[in-house]
């Protein structure tokens, strides 16, 4: 398997455009993941975005090395790399927030427990915001929201 440089199935102007059009997705990425390195945070990036981005961008690849176009191949392989890059973060920032819901969801349990225990000055209605508020947090919510709401 040989890869071309130059497409000759175009004129030279378009393969200047390939060229440039690779180097300028080259360098696009890296202010992303740098960002994303440095703020640890993903919550403006879609999950959904992502995934999709990564499959779309793997059957480019699949195309760039069955036509033996190495410019598509290194521009779908950039793109991919820095989706995983920044998808791993945007993982690590969803099991953290189940992590977060879980910890909720054990002072909950907590609270009950002494509430059982012993008498509170809480009024009734204090209870039901405090308990709704606490369980509306579920993993499920959390996946949903990051995955559909962003």
């Amino acid at each position: 398997m040989q890869f071309d440089i130059i497409d000759h199935n175009v004129s030279t102007t378009t393969n200047i455009f390939l060229v440039i059009a690779n180097i300028i997705n080259l360098f696009y990425n890296i202010p992303q993941m740098y960002k994303t390195y440095k703020c640890k945070s993903t919550k403006d990036f879609s999950g959904t975005f992502l995934l999709l981005r990564i499959i779309g961008n793997t059957i480019w690849v699949e195309y760039a090395i069955e036509v033996n176009s190495f410019l598509m191949l290194l521009n779908n392989m950039v793109t991919i790399i820095s989706s995983l890059f920044i998808g791993y973060y945007k993982l690590n920032e969803i099991l953290e927030e189940r992590k977060k819901a879980k910890e909720q969801n054990i002072i909950l349990e907590n609270i009950n427990i002494e509430n059982n225990n012993m008498e509170n000055n809480i009024d009734d209605d204090k209870k039901k915001l405090i308990t709704n508020k606490i369980y509306s947090i579920s993993p499920r919510k959390i996946l949903y929201e990051y995955f559909f709401k962003n």
